[in-house]
């Protein structure tokens, strides 16, 4: 991958960043507290925090009591989608930091 690849995927990257943060039908405090739970101290306020920190550890064991607690307190299946997507990418964004950094580290190490 080129340098210019990178630069043109980091693009991208900050756009999706910004983009979630613009506007939602949930608050903006708890769609940043989602998009940066992976890479942040934040933690959303519960019971989302719940469902976000296990969308960022293992989304294949989220359970439907995590999702209809965030239902619940969201309001609408639209808003309860919002945080598990923010929670999503920012899980995706964070291990897509991860690998920049690991192939920045290589190409300093190589000879």
């Amino acid at each position: 991958m080129s340098e210019e690849d990178l630069g043109s995927h980091e693009s991208h990257a900050e756009q999706l960043r910004a983009r979630v943060s613009v506007s939602g039908l949930t608050s903006q405090e708890l769609r940043l507290a989602a998009l940066g739970a992976a890479t942040d101290d934040r933690d959303a306020p519960e019971p989302y925090g719940t469902l976000v920190r296990q969308i960022i550890a293992d989304s294949v064991r989220v359970s439907d009591g995590q999702v209809l607690a965030v239902r619940e307190a969201a309001g609408s299946d639209k808003a309860a989608f919002e945080v598990i997507l923010t929670a999503a990418i920012g899980a995706g964004l964070a291990r897509w930091d991860a690998a920049q950094r690991a192939i920045t580290e290589a190409k300093d190490a190589a000879p």
